[in-house]
């Protein structure tokens, strides 16, 4: 394993943790949902581009909020964003279903767990 210090690997070691200038706490919710409209107006307004401009979303939070966030920070929530609606893209709470069970001719509704996805919630 080569472990050698290039310059990258310091610049990139300052500006995404020992730069005094940064914001280390987690982000706040204005700033979640900030950075989440951001994107989507983004690619909304630029359908072609591939790749989301970070600096340029960076320094218009610190314009707005006052605090510089590394780039790592909102690439990791952005991305960590993307992961979670992947595995759920409906939004839609999988964990309960609703079955109507019906007794002697009369209805009555029924909340079943579905044992499949209790699974995954332990295995995940």
């Amino acid at each position: 394993m080569n472990k050698r210090i290039t310059a990258k690997r310091i610049r990139q070691r300052w500006t995404n943790n020992l730069d005094p200038r940064l914001c280390l706490d987690s982000f706040d919710e204005i700033e979640k949902l900030y950075m989440i409209d951001w994107v989507k107006k983004y690619k909304i307004q630029n359908p072609p581009a591939g790749k989301i401009p970070w600096k340029k979303l960076i320094q218009e939070m610190k314009d707005k909020f006052g605090k510089l966030r590394s780039e790592n920070k909102v690439k990791n929530f952005w991305h960590s964003k993307q992961r979670q609606k992947g595995r759920n893209p409906s939004g839609i709470n999988h964990d309960v279903s609703y079955s109507p069970q019906y007794n002697n001719g009369q209805g009555s509704s029924e909340i079943k767990r579905d044992p499949k996805m209790e699974i995954s919630k332990i295995l995940n």
